[in-house]
């Protein structure tokens, strides 16, 4: 397995090709292309107080004001040191034997549960559907299965499993016994979120979790937060093996800022909106893109025209400044796809220039 290749990953290419990192435009993570609300920025002003007292052990005010913007109650939130931190938090706690996954998808999900010792089976989306599953081969493929994962909208392909196929498939996993992990780190950018989500599911269902990154939201990867949503039940279970002190101050009292930050949540959902569309249309154009796959989230799979690769793309555009995501270890998708982030209109339109030139 490649582990832990993901984005992001500047200073790195900068010093590989002896360009100033300052210089880079970053489209290989999906953050939110406004950086983070103006309450957040001003709490990092004054964060040296924070720093000098541990944070809250059981992060209590949080999960408070967590459980008030998803609608649950505090006792089934649980907060973590990112997504990502939970994702290994379920593989270690409830020990899967066997667990399917639909991809291509995050690749964190197979490397936490093979550490676990589980078997692994794949789900293969089909480019040809957008990357939209087949509900009755779907249900076909949970046969021995103890735990799914499933990434609604998919990392890295932008596609929404509709709510005809995905609330079937609730019922299946939970008249089967099987474990479903939701992991709906960018839905929030959808302006349909709260019908689409399945947070009332995952808190009246032990056999259903959410997990909710905040850290592409509201544009903070660098504190590392983000929770997840069950029953009391499964909560409790997952809270018992996690340390002592697991999210620091500073990124406990940004998020709860974050939840508050109404105006600023209004303001992404509509410049993501309309920047996706203007940047699907536009890279369309162009000679070197094949296919721009449709997406719910704020990002886009491109599809090459051979015999572009996406090593080859991927270096060219890193020489120019720019850096977009090599899809080539996600499952399936090989050499001939990129993924790029929506950012604001004068970002896109370089993006695009960038493009035009390799």
């Amino acid at each position: 397995m490649d582990k832990h290749l993901h984005g992001g990953n500047v200073a790195s290419v900068a010093a590989r090709f002896d360009i100033d990192p300052g210089i880079f435009i970053d489209f290989s993570v999906n953050t939110n292309p406004l950086g983070p609300p103006a309450e957040i920025a001003g709490l990092l002003q004054s964060s040296t107080a924070l720093a000098a007292v541990y944070p809250e052990p059981g992060c209590g005010a949080l999960r408070s004001a967590a459980a008030a913007f998803y609608g649950v109650d505090p006792e089934q939130v649980i907060a973590a040191n990112g997504a990502v931190e939970l994702i290994y938090l379920v593989a270690q706690v409830l020990r899967p034997r066997t667990v399917l996954i639909l991809g291509p998808t995050f690749r964190e999900y197979e490397i936490a549960c093979r550490l676990q010792g589980a078997s692994v089976k794949h789900f293969r989306l089909p480019p040809r559907q957008d990357f939209l599953p087949d509900l009755p081969q779907l249900i076909r493929a949970t046969r021995g299965v103890d735990l799914v994962w499933l990434c609604n909208p998919n990392n890295p392909t932008g596609s929404l499993t509709p709510p005809g196929v995905l609330q079937p498939f609730l019922e299946h996993c939970r008249a089967q016994r099987i474990f479903l992990v939701v992991d709906e780190s960018f839905l929030l950018f959808h302006p349909r979120w709260r019908q689409l989500t399945c947070i009332p599911e995952a808190a009246a269902d032990g056999g259903v979790l959410v997990l909710q990154s905040l850290t592409k939201f509201y544009g903070i990867p660098g504190l590392r937060i983000g929770c997840g949503i069950g029953s009391a039940e499964v909560i409790s279970r997952l809270s018992c093996y996690q340390p002592p002190w697991h999210v620091n101050g500073l990124a406990q009292a940004a998020a709860e800022v974050a939840f508050e930050a109404g105006e600023y949540a209004c303001r992404t959902v509509s410049l993501v909106r309309r920047e996706r569309r203007f940047l699907t249309s536009s890279l369309a154009e162009l000679s070197l893109v094949r296919k721009v796959y449709p997406s719910a989230a704020n990002f886009l799979l491109l599809e090459l025209q051979p015999p572009a690769t996406a090593p080859g793309v991927w270096e060219q555009l890193a020489r120019r400044g720019v850096l977009v995501r090599d899809c080539s270890n996600f499952g399936w998708l090989g050499d001939r796809f990129i993924r790029v982030a929506v950012k604001d209109r004068a970002r896109n339109i370089l993006l695009l220039e960038r493009l035009k030139a390799v």
